[in-house]
């Protein structure tokens, strides 16, 4: 996974997967008005990780076509990209099976989240408000 369209093809996943978990999350929160705010925030993060998804995404199929400079690039290693994404799909993974498990727990889930998830789901989601972090300050050095 050292080159660009490989890097791409990541991305693309992690969208399709972020979306996945944003919807689920949604509609674990909406179905009803004491459902943890946890699950709000995750629903929250995956929609704004989809925009920064995007952008990598755009910016790595400038550079596999030659259109984005590669002295901009420089400024961006591909291994400090990938150990990002790395970070991003082991947190994408953890909370598609925990929504997943949750979800399928009809009436309960909402008390099985509360009671099994909400702290684990507080970890990942400082995880995944890093890698936004980080995702976002690669791609604004490159841009500015």
């Amino acid at each position: 996974m050292s080159d660009p369209l490989s890097i791409i093809a990541s991305v693309v996943g992690l969208v399709a997967t972020s979306a996945k978990i944003a919807s689920i999350a949604k509609q674990l929160y909406d179905s009803g008005k004491d459902a943890p705010t946890s699950i709000h925030r995750i629903s929250e993060e995956m929609d704004q990780l989809n925009l920064i998804f995007g952008q990598v995404k755009t910016l790595l199929e400038g550079h596999a076509r030659k259109r984005l400079s590669r002295s901009r690039l420089v400024m961006l290693p591909l291994h400090h990209l990938m150990t990002i994404l790395s970070g991003c799909v082991l947190a994408h993974s953890n909370l598609d099976k925990w929504l997943g498990e949750v979800a399928g727990a009809g009436l309960g889930a909402r008390a099985q989240w509360a009671l099994w998830k909400e702290a684990e789901a507080a970890v990942v989601l400082v995880d995944l408000e890093r890698n936004k972090s980080s995702l976002h300050m690669m791609l604004t050095i490159i841009q500015w």
